[in-house]
């Protein structure tokens, strides 16, 4: 059973545990709409809004929406060096709401051509009949090679991913190239690590699988609109896709890592930008 199957098995009723064959995707932030940090970030007070719809909301390698379309929002308020904000993206998931929530916070100091952004997210699903929330902290700097190409890495870690008892831990690099048209390519490498879940009455613990994720596309900005379309794939199998997201069946496994072409429409912009 996977992950989020354990904990959402350990709340319900001995008839549908009987019956209970699959679960929910494991919540995770969404970074559609998340506004791409200001180019003087030492900048006085201002907030940025954005909003998206994309053909499927996918995650590190996985569906969040079962490869529907999502709508996102998100709004962020920056202060010097510090910042925080709220995004909200529409989910399916079996037994989850389908609204998520990200609630974060941070820094993001610049250092010449260094940008080092670091904080804290805590994801929730408001409105589930159970409580899978949880924090995860970050860093993530970016370095601007030259004024049209941009590199970085990024950590992530949660102490107990979903509340199964299993850290997680994700490293990964970036790369991001624009022209002067407003044409960029950019893609990100990375691997995802997980601990051992926790034993329940209903399931032994055991440890989730580590993959490799990567994701390669482009974006056309336009004043405040982007589109941008972009290929998604893992090394998952589909029996280890079953054991991370607790979608699919345990015989067959899921499809929900499989490789994906996601296109994305997005809009950001913000009060300083109003004025």
């Amino acid at each position: 059973m996977g992950a989020l199957a354990t904990a959402i098995v350990g709340v319900q009723s001995p008839a549908v545990k009987a019956q209970q064959a699959d679960s929910a995707t494991p919540p995770a932030p969404s970074t559609t709409t998340r506004p791409a940090p200001p180019k003087d970030a030492t900048s006085a007070f201002d907030v940025n809004f954005g909003a998206a719809i994309t053909s499927d909301y996918n995650y590190r390698g996985y569906t969040l929406s079962d490869h529907r379309p999502s709508a996102s929002t998100n709004i962020e308020a920056t202060y010097n060096i510090f910042f925080a904000g709220v995004n909200t993206a529409s989910v399916d998931m079996p037994k989850l709401s389908q609204f998520q929530m990200t609630n974060y916070v941070g820094i993001r100091p610049t250092f010449g051509q260094l940008t080092v952004e670091a904080g804290i997210a805590y994801y929730s699903y408001p409105g589930s009949a159970i409580d899978i929330s949880y924090p995860e902290y970050y860093v993530a700097p970016t370095y601007a090679l030259t004024p049209k190409l941009t590199v970085g890495v990024s950590a992530y870690f949660a102490p107990d991913y979903s509340r199964t008892g299993a850290w997680e831990n994700y490293n990964a690099i970036q790369a991001k190239y624009t022209l002067d048209s407003g044409l960029s390519f950019s893609g990100e490498l990375g691997r995802q690590g997980f601990g051992t879940t926790t034993a329940t009455p209903s399931s032994p613990a055991y440890k989730l699988p580590d993959y490799t994720y990567w994701n390669l596309g482009f974006s056309y900005a336009y004043k405040a609109v982007t589109f941008d379309l972009r290929y998604f794939a893992t090394t998952l199998s589909k029996q280890s896709c079953f054991l991370i997201t607790g979608t699919g069946q345990a015989a067959t496994g899921s499809n929900g890592c499989d490789p994906a072409v996601i296109a994305t429409l997005s809009w950001n912009t913000s009060l300083s930008s109003l004025k």
